[in-house]
């Protein structure tokens, strides 16, 4: 069953490279047709058949295994549909020995220098979990290689890196000095020293979580916010009420919160603890231009602050994400999905309300385009429904107002988890790493 998933997914993976240029191809060939009645080339067509062919040979073999597996398979009509199905069977037979050292190495992935994201040290000690990563995602035996096991026992090298990070203030001296001992021998100095000074965390702390996501409806998002722009009586400060929030728990079924008081917005685990086996979505809504001032942390770098804060500039953030299509949230609204394997293709960002005098502009880094133009508010970056992924991206405030505030942003990247919090024009994300981007937050505040 295994070698037959792994099979597929090199199938899949050949056709993913071909079917984009295909299409290129085949679009100019109809542009020519229709222009001047050129037909398209005997060899575009044979390419085209044999495409065709190689489609229906893979979708006939991944309907045959789902129907020995518990994978329901749906219609297959594109190539995100095969993918899916082909992606769905290769999870069903990930060994589950493999899975809990697989969490280890995603949360050391996760780990992030505040002040030099390319610290060399720490890139050197990602490259080396990276590679055991995907020795340990390609294995196809139930026994677990010694690395893998020496990182369950916490006796590897690389758990030395993350007990120190994750608990390095509620260690002893004589658990500290002996967890120094084995970073140094293995990792150099540079990098120990890093960690004592915490230089180094993991932002929100990207611990594995298997919860299910589920995404605001359309309907709900468009009531939200003609309840949000509704004229409000200039002599009162009021906050438009909230709808009811979705608790969606790990078995799936959905229960509704009536407390309006009630309004959680960002991951409710405290750091150092067992994830929450449910995600609370709360769908966007705009605030008052009156709301008074309010405490909150401010999350940079990794590191959570209590400072007193104004409520940022109203955004709105429509991402466009595989499989789910356009969804709208506002700022500091987490846009996208995390660990479900969904990229986001697409996004475009607005100041609403808008303010006289300050405006934004971005760009993005595509699959198979590389980096955009930057774009001014308001226009799309990325492509809808063809199939290629966000790598990264940056913002930056322009208008005679953008020295008065700072614009900041983060993102959820495969196999990387939430990077830290990057501003005014810095580039978030990464480039022909094939690495998707799977969620980003945005919000601009005024300087003080």
């Amino acid at each position: 069953m295994e070698t037959a998933d792994h099979n597929l997914l090199e199938k899949l993976a050949s056709l993913s490279e071909n079917f984009p240029k295909l299409g290129i191809r085949l679009s100019l060939a109809a542009k020519e047709l229709q222009n001047a009645g050129t037909p398209p080339s005997e060899s575009l067509l044979e390419e085209l058949i044999a495409y065709g062919r190689d489609f229906a040979t893979l979708k006939e073999q991944g309907l045959e295994l789902a129907k020995t597996s518990q994978v329901s398979a749906g219609a297959i009509f594109s190539f995100t549909d095969l993918e899916n199905l082909i992606k769905a069977l290769a999870s069903t037979t990930e060994s589950s020995s493999s899975q809990p050292v697989l969490n280890i190495l995603n949360q050391i992935l996760a780990i992030a220098h505040q002040q030099q994201p390319e610290f060399p040290p720490l890139q050197s000690l990602k490259a080396k979990a990276k590679e055991l990563h995907q020795l340990i995602s390609h294995t196809k035996s139930d026994k677990l290689p010694d690395e893998a096991q020496a990182l369950i026992a916490e006796t590897h090298p690389l758990s030395a890196v993350l007990k120190l990070v994750k608990q390095g203030k509620n260690l002893d001296d004589e658990q500290w000095l002996e967890l120094e001992e084995k970073v140094n021998a293995s990792f150099g100095k540079k990098l120990m020293l890093a960690i004592s000074r915490e230089k180094l965390t993991i932002p929100n702390d990207s611990l594995p979580t298997t919860s299910r996501i589920k995404l605001p409806a359309l309907e709900e998002l468009n009531r939200t916010q003609n309840i949000a722009t509704q004229p409000t009586n200039t002599q009162k400060s009021t906050v438009p009420s909230l709808p009811p929030l979705i608790v969606v728990p790990s078995g799936g079924a959905e229960t509704a919160i009536e407390d309006p008081d009630v309004m959680i917005l960002e991951d409710p685990t405290p750091r150092g603890t067992k994830p929450v086996d449910e995600i609370i979505i709360v769908p966007g809504v705009e605030v008052s231009k009156n709301f008074p001032t309010v405490e909150r942390p401010n999350m940079m770098f990794g590191e959570t602050t209590n400072q007193k804060s104004v409520v940022s500039v109203g955004l709105k953030v429509l991402v466009h994400i595989q499989n789910i299509g356009d969804r709208i949230f506002a700022g500091r609204e987490y846009a996208g999905t995390r660990g479900q394997g969904f990229r986001v293709e697409a996004f475009q960002i607005n100041i609403e309300p808008p303010i006289p005098g300050l405006n934004l502009e971005y760009m993005a880094h595509v699959s198979d385009i590389g980096d955009s133009p930057w774009l001014e508010a308001g226009k799309l970056a990325g492509e809808r429904g063809k199939a290629r992924r966000i790598e990264g991206f940056a913002i930056r405030l322009t208008g005679i107002q953008a020295a008065n505030y700072d614009v900041f942003y983060t993102a959820h990247v495969q196999n990387m988890g939430d990077l830290p919090v990057y501003s005014n024009g810095a580039y978030c994300g990464t480039r022909n790493q094939a690495l998707r981007v799977e969620g980003i937050k945005v919000w601009i505040e005024p300087k003080n």
